[in-house]
């Protein structure tokens, strides 16, 4: 009885090394053909995305030139409507290094503040905060 149990025993780890090297085969040839076919489509894919680019540049060059061209003159047209001036002692002094200081003219509308549009009525803030 123990020489049948060392014969099944041998005979399933001859069993399980074959196995093993037929998997282990297996995934070499899975490997190597995957590789073929990724090598096949990238010399087939290649040439084509190529192509593809050279029309985009083409085509979205000349476009991309111009809208940044547009972008300039709409920032050329725009600033005389957005002006930025910094509070002076004399026009704003409660102003000065507030962080709520906005200070943007919309045509003829100066607007000073988020807290106080048309500037503290006094010559101290109570909602002035540093920067």
């Amino acid at each position: 009885m123990a020489d049948l149990s060392r014969d099944i025993q041998a005979c399933l780890q001859q069993i399980l090394h074959q196995s093993e090297q037929m998997f282990d085969a297996s995934v070499d040839m899975l490997d190597q053909t995957l590789s073929q076919i990724e090598q096949g489509v990238e010399e087939y894919v290649e040439p084509i995305v190529k192509e593809i680019e050279q029309g985009l540049d083409e085509v979205l060059d000349p476009i991309i030139v111009d809208l940044i061209a547009f972008e300039h003159e709409l920032e050329e047209m725009a600033s005389p409507l957005t002006q930025r001036l910094y509070p002076l002692f004399d026009q704003q002094p409660a102003c000065v290094g507030c962080r709520h200081y906005y200070g943007k003219t919309y045509g003829e509308t100066f607007l000073v503040c988020g807290m106080h549009p048309y500037g503290a009525s006094t010559n101290s803030c109570p909602d002035w905060e540093s920067c």
